[in-house]
């Protein structure tokens, strides 16, 4: 009798052990294992390949060559498109690209307009499809008077607006590529809504008019005095969206009430754009 109780027993030790065992490794243990995990955090992601290359671009940009530092950027952003330093290198060539195209340092795509009898800054703008601005910026001029056979630098352009709501950027492109990121620091919201609408994929159009404001209120144009302290907007053809300077405080220039709508940039950004961009050059808003 004793014999036969021990052995129920241990069968029910063993059922009983084997149950809670099961209970154990299908309930706990992976409870167990998923807040282990959490404690640890997400894996580190892989190393990225393309940072050597990326910092041989460093280094060839530390050679003091814009030229070269320029082409290195350019091939790493076309062969890297998913890196992890694509912003970073875009930034960069931005700044390089306007670098050279606001000097008259040597470059392949620089050339030379020779000043001929009856030429006037804007005519000569017009002959090298620029902006007076941008000769006079480029060239040191300080004032709008030519002589003739005077050598004027220019690149020839043909540049693109690429407004994004998702990265908030400015995206400006000559012929089709990428030139220079300018930071959007405020984008339209319709009145009465406290969250803008998601915007259609695409709205296509074309910057209609460059407008230069002066500090005294009034608008201004390039050979006025107060130009060089200017607000600067740009309108496209899209409405609601012209793109205008946010003076920072305490810079010296003089904020004026923004458009209706509108899309905010740096008062530099904003100038910059401006002496870039001509009347009709396309603008897309995504």
């Amino acid at each position: 009798m004793l014999v036969k109780a021990s052995v129920i027993f241990i069968l029910i030790c063993a059922i009983v052990g084997g149950t809670a065992y099961y209970g154990y490794d299908l309930f706990v243990r992976p409870q167990k294992a998923l807040e282990e995990e959490k404690r640890r955090g997400p894996p580190p992601p892989p190393p990225d390949p393309t940072l050597p290359e990326f910092q041989q671009c460093l280094e060839v940009d530390k050679g003091g060559d814009p030229l070269a530092a320029r082409g290195a950027f350019e091939s790493f952003i076309e062969r890297n498109p998913q890196s992890s330093k694509i912003e970073e290198a875009k930034n960069r060539l931005g700044e390089l690209n306007t670098q050279l195209f606001f000097s008259p340092q040597p470059s392949p795509e620089k050339q030379v307009y020779n000043v001929r009898p009856g030429d006037v800054l804007t005519k000569v703008a017009r002959i090298t499809k620029t902006t007076p601005e941008l000769l006079m910026r480029v060239n040191g001029l300080k004032g709008t008077m030519l002589r003739i056979g005077q050598q004027i630098f220019y690149t020839p352009a043909e540049f693109s607006l690429v407004i994004s709501r998702k990265t908030k950027k400015v995206t400006a492109l000559n012929r089709g590529k990428f030139f220079k990121h300018y930071a959007i620091r405020s984008l339209p919201t319709p009145s009465g809504s406290k969250k803008a609408p998601s915007p259609p994929p695409k709205l296509q159009g074309r910057v209609l008019e460059k407008i230069a404001w002066g500090a005294s209120g009034g608008r201004v144009i390039f050979t006025d005095k107060e130009f060089e302290n200017a607000v600067h907007w740009i309108s496209p053809s899209i409405s609601g969206h012209t793109i205008y300077a946010e003076p920072d405080a305490g810079s010296g220039i003089t904020a004026n009430k923004p458009p209706t709508g509108g899309i905010a940039v740096s008062a530099p950004d904003a100038a910059e754009l401006a002496v870039l961009l001509t009347k009709g050059n396309p603008v897309m808003i995504e």
